[in-house]
């Protein structure tokens, strides 16, 4: 499997620098799409170009990648999905998810455990984590729909907006045992 796949509804691909900036701004510039993480909504075009051009640094540097989600028909991005802070010792990274309001929860476990599959055989990933606020009721969903464990909350890890912000850490391990991966 390439770093590229697709699925019935989705094309899940790498970005491209010159082509896909309007694209990812028009999701990024959603506050919804990152509320979660949390992140403040872009709100200049000229943002996505920095973003698609961080993401390609960080890619070729092998501390993340990120994939934008595409829909086979329409050729609209509906998530920018990706593996970040890759530690290759303990053979572990955090997944994380920008997701347009448009794509349905069915939409999102289209294409992500194909994703998680891709990672955890390819890259040899042992555990895979994401991190979001609490009471993020559909985020929580879904990954529990997926199969990640929720393995607590990081309290104050930063401050948005004026107020410490909190992480729950949610988990899921290589479902393939270590040996197996060699």
């Amino acid at each position: 499997m390439s770093w590229n796949f697709e699925t019935a509804n989705f094309s899940v691909r790498l970005p491209v620098v010159d082509q896909d900036g309007p694209q990812l701004f028009e999701l990024l510039k959603n506050q919804n799409a990152a509320a979660h993480i949390p992140r403040l909504a872009q709100t200049v075009d000229a943002q996505a170009l920095d973003e698609l051009r961080r993401m390609t640094m960080r890619f070729d540097s092998r501390e993340a990648a990120f994939w934008l989600v595409e829909g086979r028909f329409d050729k609209k991005i509906f998530a920018r999905i990706g593996i970040q802070h890759i530690n290759w010792m303990m053979l572990n990274a955090q997944l994380v998810w920008e997701l347009d309001d448009e794509l349905t929860d069915e939409g999102v476990l289209e294409f992500v455990p194909q994703l998680l599959e891709y990672v955890f055989a390819a890259l040899k990933l042992h555990r895979i984590e994401m991190r979001l606020r609490p009471q993020q009721e559909r985020h929580e969903r879904l990954l529990t729909w997926l199969g990640f464990a929720k393995e607590g909350c990081l309290p104050a890890q930063l401050e948005f907006e004026g107020e410490s912000v909190d992480f729950e850490v949610w988990s899921l391990l290589n479902p393939t045992p270590l040996q197996d991966l060699e």
